[in-house]
């Protein structure tokens, strides 16, 4: 039977590659599910390595001690503008978060302090609002998509469906709130987190859609009313989009 590694032995792996390969590195957080205790038996470190300076922010993926490592290397500079313009704008903070859930494992100082009052005050200040246009395209994609599914009579076709509602009521009902987002297992622990009762109801209305499909379609139609209705309910009639005027041969 595979044994889930301890805490200890993934940091003491960490410490050493650390030290044998990025000894210039000012900060190593150990963030991801080692640093949540949600680890498994298979689950990679997340390494986030801070330098002073870094010519270009990089990510690699190496194997230390027969343990994958994801490494992702950064000075203060580019982490700003990883989680201000690249990761934020999409609802998501992960590298942030890294911080803000991880433990720095080697001698902290004045460039860790730094770090972690950023990704704190990113992770704090929520991520920007959904504006008029883009919770109009949201609404809009997902009527269409339960009209997909309550008409589909393939179930494979119905739980294509399903799964992209799911992803997208899943994360309208977490930005419409204010909330940061994810993706994947990221995404269901947020909402799981931050609204418990619809989690249960889009989990539940996914394993129906995949064995029960009629209670399914039944189930994503409550879930998709509840979903919608506080931010303004089914969009069809009178949904427009206009493409800019440049886009053209």
């Amino acid at each position: 039977m595979t044994t889930i590694p301890t805490y200890d032995a993934i940091r003491a792996i960490a410490q050493r590659l650390v030290h044998e390969r990025y000894p210039t590195a000012v900060a190593a957080i150990i963030g991801g599910s080692f640093a949540t205790g949600r680890q498994t038996p298979s689950s990679d470190i997340d390494l986030l390595l801070l330098f002073d300076h870094v010519d270009w922010a990089w990510r690699d993926t190496i194997v230390a001690e027969g343990r994958t490592v994801e490494l992702f290397a950064h000075d203060v500079a580019t982490f700003t503008y990883f989680c201000k313009e690249m990761d934020a704008p999409g609802g998501t903070v992960p590298l942030a978060m890294m911080v803000v859930e991880g433990e720095n494992i080697v001698a902290a100082g004045d460039a860790y302090a730094q770090l972690h009052a950023l990704a704190h005050a990113f992770v704090t200040a929520g991520p920007p609002a959904l504006d008029a246009e883009n919770l109009q395209r949201r609404r809009y994609a997902i009527t269409t998509a339960l009209e997909d599914l309550v008409d589909s009579m393939h179930p494979g076709e119905a739980l294509a469906v399903a799964c992209q509602l799911y992803e997208a009521l899943a994360d309208l009902h977490l930005r419409a709130a204010g909330q940061w987002s994810g993706g994947g297992k990221h995404l269901f622990r947020r909402l799981q987190a931050f609204d418990p009762a619809i989690a249960g109801q889009l989990d539940g209305a996914l394993r129906l859609a995949s064995g029960d499909l009629p209670a399914g379609q039944r189930a994503f139609r409550q879930v998709v009313a509840a979903v919608l209705a506080p931010v303004g309910g089914p969009l069809l009639d009178g949904f427009t989009l206009p493409a800019p005027a440049h886009w053209r041969a």
